[in-house]
């Protein structure tokens, strides 16, 4: 998927192309960017949190410059960079080939600023779709093109700025002396709850047994609270069910086997029954005929 896109910065071209490659300006313009540290001028590292159709991503990422070019005279300044980043929770990662662009406005006091993002999804971001993923880029961009503004419209890069020092100020801790001076505040009395009634449940004679307590002896309480039995675990019923099915269809096996050995059986004992005629038939034939022969001799 690519992205491109141009706006203008009222501020000089040399200061806008030094805010994109402070750190500090760009974690506080990037939406979703909570930590981003330059380690040596041509590598970059962070974190990066947000949301696409729901689905939250924490990527860590790490940006490479392959080629910069600072602002020259009539000549426009220009940086390209590779970022990769991975969600091992998700399964998800991401590439982004990235060119830069800062060239002097009409009003020498502007800068205009063109970017081009060729962006490569895998994984679960990946499945989104370019038409999801697309919406959610051009929301970014222009939550990113608010904030790098309003930076770069308040001064130079670096502390002193004041829209980076504004989102980076930490709540002010408060001193130890004035913890240690300031009067305890006496704890309020803790209301006690009240002690629950015993659980009891019925004995084979009907008389009532004390299952749990929770503290002291136990005196007798009027009502008796049957204990409801406890529920099998689904995995002892499946279990259960199975050794019933397993019984029921050895039962079934037997009950076919044993229709199918009498089949058997009589059939053969038919068989034997019918050859044993048919052979007695045949040596009576032969007697038969054998004492025909011999009268006629």
């Amino acid at each position: 998927m690519k992205l491109t896109s141009s706006f203008r910065v009222p501020a000089p071209p040399d200061q806008v192309f030094a805010h994109f490659l402070d750190p500090d300006s760009m974690r506080v313009c990037v939406p979703g960017c909570e930590e981003l540290e330059r380690p040596d001028p041509a590598h970059y590292r962070g974190r990066l949190v947000n949301e696409i159709a729901h689905v939250r991503f924490s990527a860590g990422f790490t940006a490479d410059i392959t080629e910069a070019a600072e602002v020259t005279a009539g000549q426009p300044a220009h940086v390209r960079a590779v970022l990769r980043g991975e969600d091992r929770r998700l399964g998800s990662s991401i590439k982004v080939d990235a060119r830069l662009g800062v060239r002097p406005a009409p009003d020498p006091s502007a800068s205009d600023v063109d970017w081009d993002l060729e962006i490569a999804l895998w994984g679960k971001l990946g499945r989104l779709g370019e038409s999801i993923v697309g919406r959610r880029s051009r929301e970014v961009e222009r939550q990113f093109v608010e904030r790098f503004t309003a930076v770069c419209a308040a001064g130079p890069p670096g502390p002193g700025n004041p829209e980076v020092r504004s989102h980076a100020a930490a709540p002010v801790p408060v001193p130890a002396a004035a913890t240690a001076a300031a009067p305890r505040a006496e704890a309020a009395p803790v209301a006690r709850r009240p002690r629950p009634a015993p659980a009891v449940s019925l004995g084979a004679a009907g008389a009532a047994t004390v299952v749990a307590s929770r503290r002291g002896p136990v005196t007798a309480v009027p009502e008796i609270v049957p204990v409801p039995a406890a529920r099998a675990r689904p995995a002892a019923r499946v279990r259960a069910g199975l050794a019933a099915a397993r019984t029921t269809a050895a039962d079934l096996g037997g009950r076919a086997a044993e229709r199918a050995a009498e089949w058997v059986a009589v059939r053969a004992t038919r068989f034997l029954d019918r050859r044993r005629a048919r052979v007695a038939g045949d040596r009576r034939r032969a007697r038969v005929a054998g004492t025909d022969d011999g009268g006629a001799r």
